[in-house]
């Protein structure tokens, strides 16, 4: 199917190369308005997709022919026509309009005037990702659209997205949007662990619509609520469309490189103490000196440090004391280090110096052209990037081709063909033996000194380690240097990708158009992870590969009507087939490796560990959609699609969910001679949306177990599947205005939404006389309720000088209303000593459970007779993971074809649990384990001394 699809691409590709480059005449000119030159006006030959842009300057050019018709178009301005006669040059001069007429992309890559629009769909254009040269465009979108929420939880190099809009829907489902690029179905997953995914270690792969390259994106335009539901299940949490670069027109062939280079510095690091070092305090009775050890070695006493512990409890620094460190032992490799003493104190190269800068280039050349039969654009590129931490980085190559080309008067063909190729070297993090986080913050000695450590091999290529288990055994007792980690533990990873599109357009009449497309999007992605012999774990080596495929096969029929001078109609029928395929298979060895530095998986000791999944999922929809306009002023917008799903039961497999929009533009009836009010739109919508399950969650099949003396063994799974499982349900509404003032100088959005979801699929205890765990059932309700802001200003508009401000707000209230008769709360994720993450009746989801102080009725913490605080004994809310509002605020300031761009963004509210500061506290590596030097006579808290008395029900008084 693959090779199919390629090969019906390249015919496409052959078909359209004739033509392209026929000559024409180029037409230059300026643009502008009473103020002075127009910047960013869209110039383009009617009927025909060649255009352009005015530069900073107001000039442009493009290619046409006598008798084109150009036409001029920029937000708030009235709309120019100018035919293209014997003169190369055409001025014009645009006058200010009441009627917003900027383009938007909508669903299904309808071009709509953005007053036409009954729903919320803010746009963001390409310069406005590029600007600061983020290094994946989905986190470039961060701080610019309101609603918008992007979580980067590792903060790692390449590490992956949560990506949310207008708050989380389902309990145990899918909540973040689908990505559609050139309308492709993109698949944004991550092959992270539950372990990874927990905090409790593993490798950050990255989200897979990392794969887009930013320099790419022609704009980009987000879906909330109403205006998605024509896509159906998978854009019940939202949709993010975007648009790539086509080619454009130039007097020959258009050559673009584009080279930007970007560094990166670690800008916070958790606080360590830096007056006690590591080990323990060993008093004089037990044979201690100083708080430390002695060792009488080649008849001379030493003080030794505690290396075989890997907190930091150890004595207080004192530059008089001499003691023997962990590299001092080590005479063959070292023998000037041997036996050597150095001071107790803090360390020269602390935390720190371990990080490096990181350093990211991308280059891309571009190949464009544009004629009045069509369009072609080749680019090819390369992005490698270092990460803050040693041997951590990625390398990207990019590979684009895209072709529109008219074969007849009435019939174009439109294909591109994308590839990407990542390579990764990551680093491990959360809570595990090779992550780096918790070798630097979490457990450790706070006295040593990380240039030293960079000598992490003796001569014989074993570890040296700090955390030797005695001074005369050199093996790691808990921990292995950071330096052996990042250089011996290295995970890497490879993902190939390669999308694409094809798609034959018939203009059956000036009305009617049909349209036939394949979408596919197809990768391989492999990673290998490794522990080398002399690790303080066993050592092994993993394998594991993915294979991911999605075909969609579209056919869209398009007609509009302009029935009369004020009314017109356009409508949308259309019917897709998706086929997704996903199949995972991971080898591993098992018993320790057998020889030094070989990574394969015949090098283990024991029998090979396999696991192997596949998975098959089909959706068919048919769907429409209806827009009417009176009069340029109101708009009505219905939309309606039913989708039959492979992985629910038949009997519930169909679902259908209709939208329904209004929106009136007043200003022309109500404020039509105003000086001050330019814009004014009252909106309104509704919209209903289902969402499916994940395959094989319906009828109970048999798990293929390892063979028991050469006969094969399957056993039924812990869940009980269920057959009459049906899809939740999503039900939304929304109301909004945007107004414009004294000639687009403020510019203002504002939203209020309501979703509420509805049959919640969630996973309910069995007694485990069932023979089984759980069951998925339908049940429960959550709600969102919220509102957005976009604002604009401009304080300043001249003919060298502009200054615009751009603010956002969202705020979002969300609520798990009701879940089972009986069930109260669904646990999401658990972490170390009873923390847990919870979606709980009456709370947000996302509420974190723990033990909490106890207080009194004044507010005041408890003491209890041991002279520490009082907790409670059981798990109580702890607060949400959800922020109380979000908000981003951008300045640009342009001069001439100079800018500068600053964009703050801020997430107020929220509450996370921090493994690093639990471990870090008990260890004695954070500052807070020494502040005010209270170690040896200790503290006393502020608080009330009471005595709390518990009753059954984990109450308390």
């Amino acid at each position: 199917m693959k090779t199919k699809f390629i090969g019906t691409l390249i015919l496409l590709l052959v078909l359209g190369v004739q033509g392209v480059f026929a000559q024409k005449k180029t037409i230059s000119g300026t643009v502008s308005d009473d103020s002075g030159p127009l910047p960013g006006v869209s110039i383009f030959k009617k009927g025909s997709t060649q255009g352009t842009e005015t530069d900073f300057d107001g000039n442009y050019t493009i290619k046409a022919n006598s008798g084109d018709i150009l036409v001029f178009s920029f937000i708030g301005m009235k709309t120019i026509e100018k035919a293209v006669g014997s003169s190369t040059k055409i001025n014009v001069i645009m006058a200010n309009d009441n009627v917003l007429d900027e383009v938007v992309v909508t669903a299904f890559g309808q071009n709509r005037q953005e007053r036409s629009l009954a729903y919320s769909a803010p746009k963001v254009k390409s310069s406005d990702l590029t600007a600061a040269q983020n290094d994946n465009a989905i986190s470039a979108l961060s701080g610019k659209v309101a609603g918008l929420k992007i979580n980067s939880p590792s903060g790692n190099l390449g590490g992956s997205q949560r990506i949310l809009i207008r708050g989380t829907n389902s309990v145990t489902g899918e909540n973040q949007p689908l990505f559609i690029i050139d309308g492709i179905p993109m698949d944004n997953s991550n092959f992270n662990t539950n372990d990874t995914q927990r905090g409790s270690g593993g490798v950050d792969f990255g989200s897979t619509i990392n794969d887009i390259d930013p320099s790419n994106i022609e704009s980009l335009t987000v879906l909330k609520g109403p205006a998605a539901a024509l896509y159906g299940s998978r854009a019940s949490n939202g949709v993010i469309l975007i648009t790539t670069k086509k080619g454009k027109n130039s007097k020959k062939l258009g050559i673009n490189i584009n080279s930007t280079i970007t560094l990166s510095d670690v800008a916070i690091l958790p606080k360590l103490q830096r007056e006690y070092g590591g080990g323990g305090i060993v008093s004089t009775s037990n044979g201690g000196k100083n708080g430390f050890a002695t060792e009488t070695i080649n008849g001379t006493e030493y003080m030794l440090v505690d290396y075989a512990t890997d907190e930091s409890w150890g004595p207080k620094y004192d530059p008089n004391l001499s003691v023997l460190h962990w590299d001092a032992f080590d005479q063959k490799s070292f023998p000037n280090d041997y036996l050597k003493t150095r001071p107790w104190v803090a360390p020269e190269n602390d935390v720190d110096s371990f990080f490096q800068t990181g350093i990211a280039t991308n280059n891309v050349v571009s190949l464009t052209t544009a004629t009045d039969k069509g369009n072609f654009l080749f680019s090819v590129g390369h992005q490698k990037q270092t990460g803050i931490i040693p041997n951590t980085k990625i390398s990207k190559h990019f590979a684009k081709l895209s072709l529109t080309q008219r074969l007849a008067s009435n019939l174009t063909a439109t294909s591109s063909l994308n590839y990407v190729e990542t390579k990764g070297q990551r680093p491990v993090i959360g809570y595990t033996d090779n992550s780096v986080t918790q070798k630097l913050f979490q457990w450790g000695h706070r006295q040593l000194d990380y240039k030293r450590l960079k000598n992490y091999k003796n001569l014989d290529g074993t570890q040296r380690t700090w955390n030797r288990k005695a001074w005369n055994e050199a093996e790691p007792n808990y921990s292995d240097n950071l330096y052996w980690t990042i250089y011996e533990n290295t995970p890497e990873d490879k993902r190939t990708r390669v999308y694409g599109a094809g798609s034959l357009t018939y203009n059956v009449s000036d009305n009617l158009t049909l349209k036939g497309s394949i979408y596919a999007d197809t990768y391989n992605f492999r990673n290998s992870e490794r522990t080398a012999i002399g690790s303080q774990s066993q050592s092994s080596y993993l394998e594991r590969t993915y294979d991911f495929k999605e075909y969609n096969y579209e056919f869209t029929a398009a007609y509009n009507k302009e029935l009369s001078d004020k009314f017109k109609f356009s409508t949308l029928l259309g019917g897709n087939i998706r086929d997704n395929r996903l199949s995972s298979r991971a080898i591993s060895t098992t018993g320790g490796l057998g020889i030094p530095n070989i990574y394969n998986i015949n090098n283990g000791r024991g029998p090979l560990a396999r696991t192997s999944n596949e998975s098959v999922k089909k959706v068919n929809s048919i769907f429409g959609s209806l827009n009417l306009s009176f009069d340029n002023q109101i708009f009505i917008d219905l939309t309606a699609r039913n989708d039959w799903s492979s992985t629910l039961p038949e009997d519930n497999n169909s679902y259908f969910y209709p939208s329904a929009s209004l929106a009136w533009v007043f200003n022309n009836l109500l404020f039509e001679d105003s000086s001050w009010f330019n814009y004014g739109k009252l909106r309104a919508g509704w919209a209903q949306v289902g969402n499916d399950t994940a395959p094989y969650r319906v009828i109970n099949t048999f798990l293929i177990r390892d063979p028991f003396n050469s006969v094969g063994r399957v056993s039924a799974a812990n869940r009980l599947l269920n057959p009459n499982l049906k899809n939740e349900t999503t039900t939304t509404w929304e109301v909004g205005t945007e107004l414009s003032f004294w000639n687009r100088r403020l510019n203002v959005d504002f939203t209020y939404y309501n979703n509420e979801t509805t049959d919640q699929i969630i996973p309910l205890d069995l007694s485990y006389s069932s023979g089984y765990g759980s069951q998925l059932i339908n049940a429960g309700k959550m709600t969102n309720k919220g509102i957005e802001v976009q604002l604009g200003i401009k304080p300043v508009t001249n003919n060298n000088f502009s200054w615009d401000v751009d603010l956002n707000f969202a705020k979002n209230e969300n609520e798990l209303v009701e879940l089972k008769e009986g069930l109260n709360s669904i646990i999401l994720s658990k972490a170390p000593f009873n923390a847990e993450i919870a979606a709980i009746v009456g709370e947000q989801y996302g509420t974190i459970m723990g033990t909490n102080f106890i207080y009194d009725n004044n507010g005041n913490k408890v003491i209890n007779n041991s002279g520490k605080y009082a907790a409670t004994r059981d798990l109580v809310p702890l607060g949400s993971v959800n922020p109380d509002f979000t908000a981003g605020l951008k300045n640009t300031f342009k001069y001439k074809n100079f800018d500068l761009g600053i964009l703050l963004e801020t997430s107020q509210g929220g509450k996370y649990y921090s493994t690093t500061h639990q471990w870090g506290m008990f260890s004695g590596m954070l500052y807070e384990t020494a502040a005010n030097n209270i170690r040896e006579t200790g503290v006393t808290l502020p608080g009330v001394t009471g005595t709390v008395t518990f009753a059954n029900d984990g109450g308390y008084t």
